[in-house]
């Protein structure tokens, strides 16, 4: 949920006002790192020694963010694509009943955000079944992955005063009035004519007692609520959920938190959805006590440094002496912020797929990577069925961009997960360019620039011949250096147990060659896909045969260009779509140079920002 949020009159209905909630405000990250700030002087809450086992998940953990993704397409992807990724748990969206889509604003029907309007706490959903959720939870934990479940426990849904509505499990429900849930009018905060909606962040009370855009507001003081509340986090434990990411719990005084964590069983991990801001009385640092807290500040440095005016190299230092709050849950995006301009998204390209790469190789926080689906408008629903259910991913055929299947992430979860509890050494960085070492079992570098780099890195891995998780190329390490080319918008990374050859290898003499994997969605039957550019090979800037890419692996597009040793050249990458027309990227042109030995790996998304 966003910080500050404009006064809206939705007593009856939430949806606009829910959207507008969803998006953050266009805040400016800074150029450089900023320097730290102090933190407010109220006490952070705290667990009771018993639950305070749930401080933080271990440094080599790892969270995929699945938004709306169906119960049944997580299961399958925890037994397919997950299971040897390096992921260690997913999170789904929220999985208790909710509005329908028909209750939401005109023009916003099926909106994602009706996922955040609980009408009750009974496991009914547009994305599954109890029995369904329960039967992803077992699949996820054979394969060595748990569920953290996101949990909307600050307030229920918008609805009418004088209408009776229903839910998607087809509980009926009004304005305070939820008999699924057990509340009614007693168990709100500011009912009749003490009503009020959250005007003033300045005002603490207002914040946490008044009602978030027609949301209405629990009164989590109260005993029987708290006793409710942790009644559905039961539950939810109870089919073996691990963990929890609580949505607006700045709205919440840290105190009811704690207390209604406290009567949660077991020991589930959490982290909790704080937006501070410069000024607000409200704090991360209040929450601490309680779990992780999201360090929304971190996603937006990522993006000023990877994408934004600030030299790349700076992140190197990013932590606790940038001001941020720990312990932390970081991220490069989440379903609010995608749909703003502070953070980036899929639509950035190959910048989104290096701030992924790079949260998960650099050990500060608890990273939760994003994978999502393609949208016009803030409010876009993921696929649906006839039905108004989610329908089930189908990767390259759908608009969900199943991001998380590339090495950029797959690969570089088994790269934090291999060097968990390594401190960061032989760090280097020039402009956009940098690299670091992870204790002697990994080393990662990174290239925002837009030309290549060649250079020779210092290194504590021992000697030997590993495999690239970016790119599968081959990297030998001699007398504690290696010497690799990195083109521009991309990445390398290495590590101890991950040793072998890919193209290039020991013993193999291959032909100079650009080996080749897009990731490009958007595309329609009869469409092709090719790289072009600067070379004859590469039709001088025409598709030609030779720069044709395969889509038998869509949504990735795959090909290889003999190119010869050294040769420095200019590329995109172009639909030919099946009226003969050309979508080009639409940024400008890539720049790479073809190593002295081995092949040139290109493993890169479509740049549409």
């Amino acid at each position: 949920m966003p910080h500050s949020i404009p006064r809206r009159c939705l007593a009856a209905a939430g949806g606009a006002a829910l959207a507008a909630a969803a998006v953050l405000a266009g805040l400016t990250a800074p150029a450089e790192p900023p320097a730290p700030q102090p933190l407010d002087a109220a006490p952070a809450a705290t667990l009771s020694s018993a639950a305070l086992n749930s401080a933080a998940l271990n440094s080599g953990d790892s969270i995929l963010n699945m938004f709306e993704w169906t119960w049944n397409s997580i299961a399958a992807e925890c037994a397919g694509p997950l299971a040897g990724s390096g992921y260690t748990y997913v999170q789904t969206s929220p999985p208790q009943e909710h509005i329908l889509g028909s209750d939401t604003t005109p023009g916003e029907e099926d909106a994602w955000y009706i996922h955040y309007q609980p009408v009750s706490y009974e496991l009914e959903s547009r994305l599954g079944t109890r029995a369904e959720y329960a039967a992803m939870i077992d699949a996820c934990e054979a394969n060595g992955i748990g569920v953290i479940a996101d949990v909307v426990i600050n307030h229920m849904a918008a609805g009418s005063a004088t209408e009776t509505r229903y839910g998607s499990g087809g509980s009926e429900y009004r304005q305070f009035h939820y008999p699924a849930a057990g509340y009614d009018a007693s168990d709100f905060h500011n009912t009749g004519s003490s009503y009020c909606e959250i005007d003033d962040y300045q005002d603490r009370d207002e914040v946490q007692t008044c009602h978030l855009v027609g949301l209405n507001d629990l009164d989590t003081s109260q005993t029987d609520v708290r006793e409710t509340i942790a009644a559905y986090l039961d539950d939810l434990t109870g089919l073996g959920v691990a963990g929890f990411r609580v949505d607006a719990a700045k709205h919440m005084s840290a105190t009811d938190l704690a207390a209604i964590m406290n009567l949660v069983e077991g020991d589930p991990y959490i982290v909790q959805e704080v937006i501070g801001a410069p000024g607000e009385p409200i704090t991360e640092a209040e929450y601490t006590g309680i779990g992780d807290v999201q360090e929304f500040s971190y996603a937006y440095d990522l993006k000023n440094h990877v994408n934004g005016g600030s030299e790349a190299r700076h992140l190197t230092t990013m932590g606790t002496s940038w001001g941020y709050t720990s312990p932390a849950g970081v991220f490069v995006t989440n379903h609010d912020t995608e749909r703003g301009s502070q953070t980036m998204n899929y639509k950035y390209g190959q910048d989104y797929l290096l701030g992924e790469a790079f949260m998960l190789a650099y050990p500060f926080g608890t990273p939760a990577s994003y994978t999502g689906y393609e949208f016009a408008n803030s409010h876009e629903p993921p696929p649906l069925n006839g039905d108004g259910t989610v329908a089930d991913v189908d990767c390259g055929a759908d608009a969900f961009t199943c991001l998380h299947r590339s090495p950029y992430m797959a690969g570089m979860s088994g790269f934090r997960a291999a060097t968990a509890g390594e401190a960061v050494v032989h760090t280097w960085g020039s402009g956009d360019a940098f690299a670091f070492g992870r204790g002697d079992t990994g080393h990662a570098v990174f290239n925002a620039s837009g030309g290549p780099i060649t250079r020779t890195f210092t290194t504590s891995l021992p000697d030997g011949s590993y495999t690239d998780v970016i790119s599968g190329g081959t990297v030998t390490v001699s007398g504690g250096a290696f010497t690799a080319t990195v083109a521009a918008k991309t990445a390398l990374a290495i590590y101890v147990g991950n040793e072998g050859g890919g193209p290039g290898g020991p013993g193999e003499t291959p032909d100079d060659c650009v080996n080749v994997t897009a990731h490009v969605t958007g595309t329609s039957v009869g469409d092709e896909v090719y790289i072009v550019g600067s070379l004859p090979q590469l039709g001088n800037w025409t598709a030609v045969a030779s720069g044709h890419l395969s889509g038998a692996d869509y949504p990735y597009w795959k090909g290889a260009v003999e190119v010869p040793a050294g040769t420095t050249f200019q590329y995109k990458y172009v639909i030919v779509r099946s009226n003969g027309s050309y979508t080009w990227e639409s940024t400008g042109n890539r720049t790479a140079t073809v190593p002295a030995t081995g092949c040139l790996e290109l493993n890169q998304a479509w740049n549409t920002a």
